[in-house]
């Protein structure tokens, strides 16, 4: 009777401990919270700068064990709001809205590993593809990914882009054109499991 419960205790140690490693060994999937995120775009003008913002409407990061992050982020053109009606409706002329309604990132970053302690903060570079008015283009996005627990994460980034290099008609105003810099402003909460 000891024997077949020290086996049984032996056998349940075992796989409890080989549950342990899988998990361990699993990789962590990640989902943009939309309510607490928001890319934001930044035009300059001789006269003024340019704000819009949106929310993103879909946004999964995957982290892998070996420490890949895989991170896929789309928004809809349609949905920035710079608080000017009569700006936003000139903003989706140009940029085509309904011909290319999304605006989409893919991208992996190296060396990602979920800390110990928390908050712990780190420097990514996400390797990746925007896809922009019909166009891709490969490019590099710098990000500040803050873990704060190990479920709970943000990301903040910002990088720019040609709006010529999209295809992208520049506004104008009183006939003077917006530079052709647009400033992309990133800021992400993700959880894990959703």
């Amino acid at each position: 009777m000891k024997r077949s419960s020290l086996a049984l205790l032996a056998s349940l140690l075992l796989s409890t401990s080989a549950l342990a490693q899988e998990a361990a060994n699993a990789a962590r999937m990640y989902s943009v919270r939309p309510g607490d995120s928001s890319l934001t775009y930044r035009l300059k003008h001789k006269l003024h700068v340019v704000e819009g913002k949106a929310r993103p409407t879909e946004g999964k990061a995957r982290l892998l064990p070996d420490g890949t992050l895989q991170v896929a982020v789309r928004a809809n053109v349609a949905d920035f709001d710079s608080g000017n009606s009569n700006r936003d409706a000139h903003m989706k002329e140009v940029t085509e809205a309904t011909k290319f309604p999304t605006l989409e990132f893919k991208g992996v970053a190296t060396g990602v590993k979920v800390p110990t302690a928390f908050p712990s903060e780190h420097a990514v570079v996400l390797k990746g593809q925007l896809t922009f008015h019909g166009v891709k283009q490969t490019m590099e996005v710098p990000m500040k990914v803050v873990f704060t627990s190990a479920r709970e994460v943000s990301a903040e980034g910002h990088f720019q882009i040609s709006l010529e290099s999209f295809k992208v008609e520049r506004p104008s105003l009183l006939m003077v054109k917006v530079d052709d810099a647009l400033d992309l402003v990133t800021k992400f909460q993700l959880l894990e499991g959703t």
